[in-house]
């Protein structure tokens, strides 16, 4: 029930915000602006959409070196299939399935997988804030999320904080303070260990930094790509790189708030607002978030579904394992 609720509010969510992003647009106008997009910006898109997809997985892969070594191929294919899967299915089933899948696929424990995630998803908002900071004061950006900056320094603190319990996590188990506990409870302690293998790459300096700089390198990639449809708009005059950065913290930020799957109301609406406060007028505001979007969806999407099909799998399949009870039993399996 908690996940149909879930769904239902993602679905109403993005639905209402899509409303509101196209109440004001004139079609006639919106297809006028689409027909003077210069398409040559479509192969640079592509071929950074691989790069960035490229820096992903040399980063997934350097958190899960220590447990078993494995492949760029495969933590590459992994993380398109998860990226296509929570395009296309709720709940952001996508990085239960790359966990499952990889955790198989590489005999690593489940939780030890997911914790690699986790660490990702802390590193991606990490970055996102430094180089949105960055950004903001090169480019001289003010207004929006930089009226928060108290809080979003706070945050910021907060995630270093957990980041850093994380990755010392095995050395705060063996510490004396907490080494009594953990012996009469063996199990919890085996967890705690599972969990502290999926951030032992940070134990390494040079692993740390090179997984620090790919996530960079992964979001400027992102932030290129904006530009590449600055140009094909002909918004180059408006849209700086630093803005563009801007822009991919925007769209990240939009993507944290529940919505349908591929978040699609939630990336326009916030693009639009953001590129009127720089000048852009809403149409072509629309046009362009929803350009830059769908464009970035489909590619995702089909490179990954070709892996999800190539693997063994299928959607159908995907949605029946992990939609009920099937992750949890898969997870309580493999931890």
């Amino acid at each position: 029930m908690k996940a149909k609720i879930s769904i239902l509010a993602g679905f109403l969510i993005g639905g209402v915000l899509l409303f509101f992003a196209f109440r004001k647009i004139d079609f006639a106008a919106l297809l006028a602006i689409y027909s003077k997009v210069r398409a040559v910006y479509i192969l640079p898109f592509v071929l950074t959409a691989v790069v960035e997809l490229l820096f992903r997985a040399a980063r997934w892969r350097l958190l899960l070196n220590p447990s078993r070594p494995v492949r760029l191929w495969d933590t590459f294919r992994l993380q398109a299939a998860g990226l296509a899967l929570s395009n296309i299915l709720p709940l952001r089933l996508g990085e239960v399935a790359r966990a499952t899948f990889g955790a198989k696929l590489f005999s690593i424990p489940m939780l030890t997988v997911f914790a690699t995630i986790l660490v990702e998803r802390a590193m991606d908002v990490l970055v996102l804030f430094l180089l949105f900071a960055a950004a903001a004061r090169l480019g001289g950006i003010t207004g929006g999320f930089m009226n928060y900056n108290g809080l979003l320094w706070a945050m910021f603190a907060g995630l270093i904080a957990a980041m850093a319990a994380l990755i010392f996590s095995d050395e705060i188990i063996s510490h004396h303070w907490f080494s009594g506990f953990f012996a009469r409870f063996p199990r919890l302690r085996g967890v705690f260990e599972r969990l502290a293998m999926g951030v032992k790459a940070f134990h390494s300096f040079k692993n740390g930094a090179l997984i620090f700089l790919y996530a960079a390198a992964q979001w400027l990639m992102d932030a290129l790509n904006c530009y590449w449809i600055a140009l094909a708009f002909g918004l180059e005059g408006t849209l700086d790189i630093f803005k563009c950065v801007a822009l991919v913290f925007t769209g990240a930020a939009a993507a944290s708030v529940p919505g349908m799957p591929g978040y699609f109301g939630n990336y326009e609406f916030s693009l639009m607002k953001v590129l009127a406060t720089w000048g852009v007028p809403e149409d072509v505001g629309f046009a362009y978030a929803s350009y830059v979007h769908v464009l970035g969806y489909l590619f995702v999407t089909v490179i990954g579904v070709v892996f999800v099909y190539q693997m063994g799998h299928s959607l159908g399949k995907v949605w029946g394992e992990f939609s009920g009870g099937g992750a949890k039993e898969s997870e309580a399996r493999e931890s």
